[in-house]
């Protein structure tokens, strides 16, 4: 199976997109129904050129069915119903595609339910899987797009912790030379919810807190955390299943037959993909990441593999830095699939120059002959 990535602005208003996307040659379509802030390119949109998106939800918000935390319509800036509406436009299948905890808009709305440093920062477009809160909204986020939708496929997107790196607007972090454990360490989170059930496992909280603060620059969270380490890593895990248990149960009663996540099977991952470590939690495709032209997509593959995954997705990329060239495309992802990929995830056909475009489709041709 081969997917390719949109947001529902890329087909609405425009009368030659959907031709052209089935021309790629790919077997679905991953529409965006609920995301988080954008500044998006619509290299050939007949009407705009770039879009500026905040975090929303492309079906429309009921007040009725949400909590204390709820999504901002997208009505304002794609239209009413846009993912409907784009939707109908595409003969091929179309996935929702959901991102759950990476919300700035929501985040916002009650600043406790979002990841907070040991430094006491809040990662405002973070929302904490260990809240409970957080938990019921991406479980009625889930249900609110399965049943406006009706789609049999869904896609979900950070169904777990974000974390320090984040790609927001005018960042200014890479100077810092945050190694990938200090990252991991400023990703460690102290909300209210985290915080009490550290405290509930024995930890002394701000002892672990201090040793974090200390332990920037440490060879690894253990060396930085000692045995404090895997009682963290507990919390955590548990909340990630809680979260996702609660939101594939919702969107099968919704009528969604397959079920893919973005996943890691890093302990310590943060962000879009979310630490997976069984295939017995209801998904039916787990999908690595693999947008770099290395090894690490291919290994990332196996490690998915190895949880005994029998279906399993490549998220690949056909933008910057990748070049726009189809040979080096299709030897890539012929390696993800020699690795044991059944599925490729193509990032992303609305962003992507027609030059790209063609080589996205010359690609597709090659692996799928």
């Amino acid at each position: 199976m081969t997917a390719v990535y949109l947001y529902p602005w890329d087909l609405d208003g425009d009368p030659a997109a959907p031709e052209l996307i089935e021309s790629l040659g790919a077997s679905s379509v991953v529409l965006a129904a609920a995301y988080h802030s954008v500044r998006a390119a619509t290299p050939r949109h007949p009407r705009h050129r770039i879009v500026e998106a905040p975090s929303g939800l492309y079906v429309p918000v009921r007040p009725e069915a949400w909590g204390s935390l709820r999504p901002p319509s997208a009505s304002g800036w794609a239209g009413e119903d846009a993912f409907n509406r784009a939707a109908a436009q595409v003969s091929l299948p179309v996935q929702a595609w959901v991102v759950l905890t990476h919300s700035s808009a929501v985040g916002r709305l009650d600043p406790s339910v979002c990841v907070r440093s040991a430094f006491g920062d809040v990662y405002d477009y973070a929302l904490c899987p260990s809240s409970e809160q957080v938990r019921a909204y991406a479980q009625v986020l889930v249900g609110e797009v399965a049943r406006q939708t009706g789609v049999s496929a869904m896609v979900l997107e950070a169904c777990g912790p974000m974390g320090a790196g984040h790609q927001s607007a005018h960042e200014k972090t890479a100077g810092a030379d945050w190694s990938p454990v200090d990252q991991a360490l400023l990703s460690i989170c102290f909300c209210r919810a985290c915080t009490a059930a550290y405290a509930a496992a024995g930890l002394d909280v701000p002892a672990v807190a201090g040793a974090i603060r200390a332990g920037l620059g440490a060879s690894s969270v253990e060396h930085a955390l000692g045995a404090s380490a895997s009682v963290v890593l507990e919390v955590r895990r548990q909340a990630i299943v809680e979260l996702r248990t609660a939101v594939v149960a919702e969107a099968r009663a919704a009528g969604v037959r397959e079920v893919s996540l973005h996943a890691s099977t890093d302990p310590w991952a943060t962000g879009p993909a979310a630490f997976l470590d069984s295939v017995a939690g209801g998904i039916d495709c787990p999908i690595a990441p693999a947008w770099e032209l290395t090894t690490a997509g291919a290994r990332r593959v196996l490690d998915l593999h190895r949880l005994g995954a029998t279906r399993i997705g490549a998220y690949v990329t056909a933008l910057p830095p990748v070049p726009a060239h189809a040979e080096t495309l299709a030897t890539h992802w012929q390696s993800l699939l020699s690795a044991g990929a059944t599925d490729l995830h193509i990032y992303h056909a609305g962003l992507a120059s027609t030059s790209r475009l063609t080589a996205i489709r010359e690609a597709i041709e090659a692996v799928t002959a």
